[in-house]
């Protein structure tokens, strides 16, 4: 019998406390759990499919809505000392569900969507395991993409304005800066400035 449940019998004395089902829904399954340190009476039964409810206004349950923190869906509670506490459902119910390995530090979503919480998409990993994941996170690719330099093609307009100030003798901004402000490398900056690129252009 794993912890969480010799917690929620000895707590809530429950006649069964490995699971039930709400419903009749047998593709639901939901699991009490609470931790030494939360108030009397504010026990919850979490769900498969990453539902959570307490049972402190009704003793059926009442479905908690939840917030979120960076993403992830949390839900709050009372503890011991009076206090309020907010708890990453996804972790909940690895812990409720999941045979947590030694090695195992993060709970993971294997397909990268914070908000899918069914118990399927949820993994104990360890650092190493981790780190992997993340790296293969298409957000983190998306903003690895985002700070390599993308250069734009020049229309004529905006070649004759940069050819200008590159010709201009009195120039004091830095070919670093105008690159950035229009969208181009600085070395095709150079090759404007000799007339390798736009050598038709008169200025």
């Amino acid at each position: 019998m794993n912890p969480w449940e010799l917690k929620a019998k000895k707590k809530m004395n429950l006649e069964k406390n490995e699971s039930f089902y709400r419903d009749n829904n047998l593709v639901e399954e939901w699991r009490y759990y609470y931790e030494d340190d939360w108030a009397e009476g504010y026990e919850i039964a979490i769900s498969s499919k990453g539902r959570v409810m307490n049972f402190v206004k009704s003793k059926n349950g009442v479905i908690l809505k939840g917030s979120s923190i960076n993403g992830y869906q949390v839900f709050n509670t009372k503890m011991t000392n009076g206090k309020r506490k907010n708890f990453y459902l996804h972790k909940i119910q690895a812990i409720a569900f999941l045979d947590k390995p030694e090695d195992g530090l993060f709970v993971i979503h294997k397909n990268y969507d914070k908000k899918d919480n069914n118990i399927n998409n949820l993994a104990w990993v360890n650092r190493k395991e981790w780190e992997v994941h993340q790296d293969k996170n298409p957000k983190v690719i998306a903003k690895r993409q985002s700070k390599r330099r993308t250069y734009t093609k020049l229309s004529y307009a905006e070649a004759t304005i940069l050819k200008k100030k590159l010709l201009d003798p009195n120039r004091k901004t830095r070919l670093k800066v105008l690159a950035k402000q229009f969208g181009v490398s600085e070395m095709q900056l150079h090759r404007i400035k000799t007339g390798e690129n736009w050598a038709d252009l008169k200025v």
